[in-house]
């Protein structure tokens, strides 16, 4: 009994149960069932800001009072690539290995002295929670303040009602995980990206010229092998970056430019801004849209298999 008491506070990836005020107008989307985006709503970590309900779950997770803050918790304790326990979360020191948890940082500059700057969070869960949505790995990318002159040296995610997140997704694999391991089970077919935000635009500002500073996420850690994947090791990932640029007026308006990483690039060609603050391009491959005022945004690309999907987040850094 006290085990299953343990998990249901756990479910989450805890490391606070203190509720959160509700978020405006959360929004956002996924590429396939594994998961859900929406106001969170998980006794006790349900603040209705934005949320995930993972492989079927009908209870969305909080992602800054869960996993990102629990993590966060684990690595300021012990390090990257901490095993998460009970006891790092102000629990009972019970023998049970929560997660292994990573946390890394990025920053985009091409427009003058401001940088886009971008906090990146992999949970790799361990133990089996049978009254909790399983999954194998879990990286959260957050949107952070922009700095200027430098990238920032302390980032600091956009705070909690104005949060925009964004990463991807796989379902857990077969046998019982190792207690270390880089492995998050992105190879998986399951795999899913996705982009949720706590204050999504409803009706679209004029941008004239608008360049962000963009990061995507695509296959972390490694494969059953030990082969490190495209999307770099966690804590040392290796993301798509690049510039984008925003025009909209008189209910029209585009995106246009790239991300990329090495000889891989998404290109934004043909992609329109709705006058509700989402976009996408006419093969449907692109879909996102604008937060806090056309100040961040955040979408996915779904081109070609799954393996090639990409969740992708950024930041106004011009005008």
């Amino acid at each position: 009994m006290k085990k299953a008491t343990l998990a249901l506070a756990i479910m989450a990836l805890v490391g606070s149960g203190a509720a959160l005020a509700a978020s405006p107008n959360v929004q956002g989307s996924s590429s396939g069932p594994g998961v859900a985006t929406g106001q969170s709503d998980h006794n006790p970590f349900g603040g209705l800001n934005s949320g995930l309900a993972l492989n079927g779950a009908d209870t969305y997770i909080d992602l800054a009072g869960g996993p990102i803050n629990g993590s966060n918790n684990a690595i300021a304790g012990h390090g990257n690539g901490a095993i998460m326990t009970p006891s790092d979360m102000g629990m009972p020191n019970l023998p049970i290995n929560v997660a292994q948890v990573w946390k890394d940082t990025e920053s985009v500059n091409g427009a003058g002295s401001t940088y886009a700057n971008f906090a990146v969070n992999s949970i790799r869960q361990i133990t089996t929670l049978p009254i909790a949505p399983q999954f194998g790995g879990l990286v959260i990318g957050q949107v952070a303040a922009n700095s200027s002159g430098a990238p920032a040296s302390s980032v600091v995610p956009l705070a909690v009602g104005s949060g925009v997140y964004f990463g991807e997704w796989a379902p857990r694999a077969a046998g019982t995980p190792p207690a270390n391991s880089t492995d998050l089970n992105m190879t998986d077919a399951g795999r899913t990206v996705w982009y949720v935000g706590d204050n999504a635009v409803t009706a679209m500002p004029t941008l004239v010229n608008a360049v962000y500073g963009v990061i995507g996420i695509n296959q972390t850690g490694t494969d059953a092998a030990g082969n490190v994947l495209a999307g770099g090791l966690p804590g040392n990932q290796n993301f798509y970056t690049g510039k984008l640029t925003a025009n909209y007026g008189s209910g029209t308006g585009s995106i246009t430019g790239t991300i990329d990483r090495g000889s891989s690039s998404i290109n934004f060609a043909g992609t329109s801004i709705g006058s509700n603050g989402t976009f996408g391009n006419t093969v449907g491959t692109i879909d996102g849209r604008f937060y806090n005022g056309a100040d961040a945004l955040a979408g996915i690309y779904t081109g070609g298999s799954s393996a090639d999907h990409v969740a992708f987040g950024g930041s106004k850094i011009a005008p």
